[in-house]
């Protein structure tokens, strides 16, 4: 009976571990897809204008609200983010959007091509980045 019980266990917890896999995997292909619609020649000046305005906003040290009011000054700034990616995604022709899901997916699906393995790379880079400027402020700025 122990066996039984462990197996089930195991066999659930790598359901789980494949579920989350597949996400972080759509994740990253969502990230490149955004990238290659906006390299995109169709893509119009404000949306770029936009994202350009999101990134610096998430990497600048000015903030709407500062970081030393503990909970709101950290939130403003996924908020911000949040909402500036979805409305530069939303503002995209959908036709750019969709061959740039398709690009996307064909790319990192592509099991010969190390360029998947390369974006996952520049991806967990920017995440890593990020932690390390929201650190910094953490550290710096004496908020706690």
């Amino acid at each position: 009976m122990p066996f039984v019980r462990t197996y089930r266990k195991a066999t659930y917890n790598m359901t789980h571990l494949y579920q989350l896999k597949h996400k972080a995997q759509e994740f990253n292909t969502s990230i490149y897809a955004i990238y290659l619609s906006y390299r995109d020649k169709r893509a119009k000046w404000p949306v770029r204008l936009l994202l350009a305005f999101v990134i610096g906003y998430a990497l600048s040290p000015i903030d709407l609200i500062p970081d030393l009011t503990v909970l709101f000054g950290f939130l403003d700034d996924v908020v911000v983010v949040a909402l500036g990616l979805s409305l530069s995604w939303q503002m995209l022709p959908k036709d750019v959007v969709n061959e740039a899901r398709l690009q996307a997916y064909e790319t990192m699906n592509r099991a010969e091509s190390g360029e998947g393995h390369r974006i996952i790379g520049y991806t967990w880079v920017l995440a890593l980045t990020v932690v390390a400027v929201l650190f910094y402020k953490l550290l710096f700025l004496n908020i706690i």
